[in-house]
């Protein structure tokens, strides 16, 4: 989705070689943190993540995978606060040019965060959204092919070529950046008890092959669109790609506004996910006094939305910290306290003791 614009700037960190080398460890690593969490759901049964740290770690420490996932979720939302922010001034200094929403972010975020986002965020499932999901994901896929097309077809036109050759290798401290970027646009780990839980023909196997697939494209994704991005502005690309477009390509105004949409779509995922952690790590019901935990939720989400103008910042911020801890940390400790008593089952067969050593091994490093 979303993550797909932040990854062009980290090629200018790291080069177009480094970018690559980081974006394959970044790859190999977040993988395997998602297929251990699947295997340690297939040896419990957990169906989310709060109960897998309930069932690997114990009862008497709950709340840290319920701060570590409030907050988590909460840079998500500011996040894509931040970007409903960019995409609504940009796309109104095109097509409004002159009118107050282009130059006033937070008076065009807030009109969109009370009419858009809040009665989307008092849906108390997804369920309703699956449409508008869908609906997002197909804007996101068109404004990014646009991107790649206006890359290829205006190549020369750009110097692509050139500016690839001039960075193709070097090594800088920001290098570090890239990998946290990454790792920010691989990160759905806090959902993958729940899609182990959701699969029709609920397996270890069944989960591998649907992981190692999802992650090999959007592998392939991440770092084509990257270059691509990285190709078209250089040293001058943002953050957020489209932000580095102006205002005279329709199109680019177009996109602005569907990303805009699609983004709205995007929000309540996140915010459902958050709301209900926040009322957990205060030992509440999830819908405990909802309309007020919503509007005050979202209102922290909008403060921090109009601060941030910069989405690489706060993917920088979660990647290096929170990401850290959900996407490796906290799946390794599962696997190691899970396979103390002679290794995790996997579809009722226990591992053999030189996989269990092995995949303890890599925990270890994780």
């Amino acid at each position: 989705g979303a993550g797909l614009l932040n990854v062009c700037v980290a090629f200018r960190y790291a080069s177009v070689v480094g970018g690559v080398l980081v974006m394959l460890y970044s790859a190999f690593v977040c993988t395997a943190g998602f297929l251990v969490l699947g295997l340690c759901c297939s040896r419990t049964g957990a169906k989310s993540f709060r109960e897998l740290w309930r069932k690997a770690m114990g009862t008497g420490s709950e709340k840290v995978v319920d701060a570590a996932l409030f907050f988590h979720t909460l840079f998500s939302c500011v996040g894509y606060i931040t970007l409903i922010g960019d995409f609504s001034v940009k796309s109104a200094s095109g097509l409004m040019p002159d009118s107050y929403l282009a130059r006033r972010r937070e008076v065009s975020v807030c009109l969109i965060t009370a009419f858009a986002l809040f009665p989307m965020c008092l849906f108390k499932t997804l369920e309703a959204l699956k449409h508008t999901s869908m609906l997002g994901l197909a804007i996101t896929g068109a404004s990014c092919a646009y991107i790649l097309y206006d890359v290829l077809a205006y190549a020369s036109d750009y110097d692509a070529a050139e500016t690839l050759r001039s960075h193709m290798w070097y090594v800088r401290l920001d290098a570090f950046k890239t990998l946290a970027l990454f790792n920010g646009s691989f990160s759905a780990h806090y959902n993958a008890p729940t899609y182990y839980a959701e699969l029709k023909d609920r397996s270890f196997a069944t989960f591998a092959r649907a992981t190692l697939y999802a992650f090999a494209i959007a592998t392939t994704l991440f770092t084509v669109f990257g270059l691509a991005g990285f190709a078209r502005f250089g040293d001058e690309v943002l953050g957020n790609v489209l932000k580095s477009y102006s205002a005279d390509d329709p199109m680019i105004q177009l996109s602005w506004l569907s990303m805009m949409v699609s983004t709205v779509f995007a929000f309540p995922h996140a915010f459902l996910r958050m709301r209900s952690s926040w009322n957990m790590l205060l030992g509440k019901a999830p819908h405990a006094d909802f309309v007020p935990t919503t509007a005050g939720l979202l209102g922290v989400s909008f403060v921090m939305g109009v601060v941030f103008t910069d989405i690489a910042v706060i993917k920088l911020i979660k990647g290096a910290t929170l990401g850290v801890s959900i996407m490796f940390v906290f799946p390794a400790l599962f696997f190691l306290r899970l396979s103390g008593d002679g290794g995790v089952r996997s579809d009722g067969r226990g591992l053999s003791a030189e996989r269990t050593k092995l995949l303890r091994g890599l925990c270890w490093v994780m």
